[in-house]
């Protein structure tokens, strides 16, 4: 038998040199260690985790480190397979040159040499059993006594705190920034550019921090001939990310990292029960991040027995605290391909309920439906999901993503749900086909595109005119939408005639029919706008007044409709003359409209508004405060609009503010600032211009007037 006083290992790698980060798990283990040390049982640490996350190459940097500091013995048992750890225990009885090895061919005869070598042995050990499967697999290696330490790392968390394990510790992934430094590591970039930065960040959330993952990719661009930078690799991943992370690798990375990556979680999807694999197959349609357990809780589902199943597993991970699921973004894409069209049949039948939680996961939804519509093997799936959107609440959340301003997601789902409802019912006089109409109309108008708003009004025009009873809120609708895209295309005489009968239509009925079945609120605010386009502020002074009673009945005082009926009545006071007047209601309006959202759009324009009526008066009165307080308005402004802009796209909104802040500036004598905001402001406008869908001012106006106008027409109507 080996003398205590030699040095013995069985590690199977040498030291890695780019091992990166976990000092926090490296002080957790070692801290958990020392905190053992004066128990009489065996000190054990389990690390667990999903596959691919780094447990492997965080048990071999501690082996290193062990062994570096004179550790006496460093055993390494291969836990993934008992032929493995039978393999493990044999290579370790050789090594350690134990009497008795070889005995015979019976694979426990190296084991039990093994653990009685740990039990009698006076120099200090480290036992390392990596990937272990299961809590019997524990039991049966696990030594009795002995003067070391043990550390395991699996997958499930249930193993790592089973039985003899002392301490378990959950290895998480990467954040974006630790990947994106793992990344420029391999790739050898001290100083990347801001630009690299950016496509880096981006890469490393779509890799969700999984370290296997995060080596492959940054490996594969590192040896590559054909990209230039992370940025010139990225539109590549996009377009071939299973191909990108199973193919082989290149480069010495396969020295630390011997699992492919297309076998990472076969085990686990093989052996998933029929409930468990529907379960999962439904989780691959949804976001990844912050899944509501209410929506399998009352399902068909045996929810404990089968989230236990996924949890055993590691492909789910439960915030039982806040009701909250996940799952690794790249579980989703290993387990999609391996679903057929009758499983993705039925994991799209989920019952959507609570707008305010779910709009990523309605997204997310849209865009895995809409990656695989085209297939023909996937052809099953369309009725199922045409049958789905027509489901009053699904179509919630899309109006739901319209509302927190998420404009582009909502665009494309809209879009896409128009393309599919064209294809299923028949583009005709479809309900859902006018209703998504009406909600691109009013995308449009919120992001400026006039001309593509009113176009969007008439088909939904033409599609209820034989679809709706004539006096029904439908018809009623058509009328008023219609009408205030023509407004907002500067055409109020033509727009008059339709909100006139949107008006006539709802007012036939008495209280409470009048304000409850018919938009009546909106609908004497489209005219009011119309009114005030055509000069008549009078007339239209009553609109609004009209407006507020409604209002007031509907949704109580100090709504935030009634904060965009003052921003109108602010608008005839200003064009009265009565600037104090206008920037009292000015300021109600933004602190009503704030309700709802302190970065709604609506928020900017009121900012915009209250900037305009102070250069009016400091015009007037010859006062450089007023326009340091415009000025300042503006500020505020174009913080919200940038703020927008990334998910609601409208570029208009801060080339408007930007245009206003030039002329404040050049009251200020700030010129170099003044001609750079109106460059910049002047570009966005010309980009807009030339697609085609936003207003043209009308040839009437003229001067100071035409040009206001003109930067208007960048932005919806509402806020104007």
């Amino acid at each position: 038998m080996a003398s205590s006083s030699e040095r013995y290992h069985t590690i199977p790698y040498p030291r890695n040199p780019g091992f990166y980060g976990r000092d926090d798990i490296l002080q957790a283990i070692a801290t958990a260690f020392e905190e053992q040390s004066t128990q009489t049982q065996i000190a054990s640490v389990a690390l667990w985790g999903t596959a691919g996350i780094g447990k492997t190459q965080i048990a071999l940097e501690v082996a290193h480190r062990h062994w570096s500091q004179g550790e006496g013995a460093v055993l390494w048992i291969k836990s993934e397979t008992c032929v493995k750890a039978a393999d493990s225990f044999n290579d370790a009885a050789r090594d350690l040159n134990l009497d008795g090895y070889p005995g015979s061919n019976n694979n426990d005869d190296s084991k039990n040499l093994v653990l009685r070598w740990i039990r009698n042995t006076d120099a200090p050990w480290l036992l390392i059993f990596d990937d272990v499967q299961s809590h019997e697999q524990l039991v049966e290696n696990w030594p009795i006594v002995g003067r070391g330490k043990i550390l395991i790392t699996c997958q499930s968390e249930p193993v790592a705190e089973s039985g003899p394990v002392s301490t378990s510790i959950e290895v998480p992934a990467f954040t974006v920034a630790e990947s994106t430094e793992l990344i420029f590591r391999i790739l050898r970039n001290r100083s990347p550019e801001a630009d690299e930065v950016a496509a880096t960040n981006l890469l490393s959330a779509k890799l969700g921090g999984l370290a296997l993952a995060v080596d492959i990719i940054a490996r594969q661009i590192k040896v590559s001939r054909h990209f230039k930078s992370v940025a010139d690799y990225l539109p590549h991943f996009d377009q071939n990310q299973n191909r990108a992370l199973n193919q082989p690798r290149r480069g010495n990375g396969d020295f630390w990292y011997s699992k492919h990556f297309v076998n990472l979680w076969k085990p686990g999807f093989d052996d998933l029960s029929d409930d468990a694999a529907e379960m999962l197959g439904i989780l691959c349609f949804v976001s990844p991040e912050s899944i509501p357990m209410f929506l399998f809780r009352d399902g068909e589902y045996r929810y404990e027995k089968v989230m236990d199943s996924l949890l055993d597993r590691s492909l789910v991970r439960i915030n039982a605290a806040v009701g909250l699921i996940s799952v690794h973004r790249l579980i989703q894409e290993s387990y999609f391909p391996r679903m057929t069209s009758e499983s993705r049949n039925k994991a799209s039948q989920l019952k959507w309920d609570q707008c305010d939680s779910l709009q990523q996961h309605v997204t997310a939804f849209n865009e895995r439906y809409r990656s695989i519509r085209t297939c023909n093997v996937f052809s099953p799936l369309k009725p199922q999901y045409a049958e789905l959107i027509c489901d009053h609440s699904w179509y919630l959340h899309l109006r739901y993503l319209v509302e927190i301003q998420h404009f582009l997601a909502a665009e494309a789902a809209l879009v896409s749900l128009l393309g599919d409802m064209t294809h299923h019912v028949g583009k005709g006089s479809s309900p859902l086909g006018a209703r998504i109409q009406r909600n691109l109309m009013g995308l449009y108008e919120r992001t400026g595109r006039s001309k593509k708003a009113r176009a969007a009004a008439e088909i939904e025009y033409d599609m209820r005119r034989y679809d709706c009873a004539n006096q029904g809120p439908d018809n009623a609708n058509r009328h008023n939408d219609v009408g205030y895209t023509l407004v907002s295309e500067y055409k109020a005489s033509e727009a008059i005639t339709f909100l006139d009968r949107a008006v006539a239509i709802a007012t036939v009925y008495s209280e409470p029919k009048c304000y409850q079945d018919y938009n009546i609120d909106q609908f004497l605010r489209n005219r009011g706008r119309c009114k005030a386009q055509l000069g008549q502020l009078d007339e239209a002074l009553a609109d609004f007044s009209k407006a507020e009673f409604f209002q007031a009945k509907l949704y109580g005082p100090g709504s935030p409709y009634d904060g965009e009926t003052k921003y109108e009545r602010a608008k005839l006071a200003e064009r009265k003359g009565d600037l104090k007047a206008a920037e009292q209601l000015s300021r109600e309006a933004q602190t009503l409209l704030s309700v709802r959202n302190l970065e709604h759009a609506s928020v900017a324009a009121a900012l915009y508004q209250r900037a305009r009526i102070a250069m009016l008066r400091g015009k007037n009165n010859f006062g450089g405060n007023y326009n340091k307080t415009a000025l300042q308005y503006l500020r505020q402004a174009l913080a919200i609009c940038k703020n927008n802009e990334p998910l609601g796209g409208n570029r208009g909104e801060a080339a408007r503010v930007r245009w206003r802040m030039a002329l404040v500036c050049g009251r200020l004598g700030r010129v170099e600032e003044a001609g750079r905001l109106r460059e910049e402001a002047e570009k966005v406008k010309r980009e807009l211009e030339d697609t085609g869908e936003y207003a043209v001012v009308p040839g009437g106006l003229e001067g100071e007037e035409k040009e206001e106008a003109g930067w208007d027409a960048l932005v919806g109507l509402l806020y104007r």
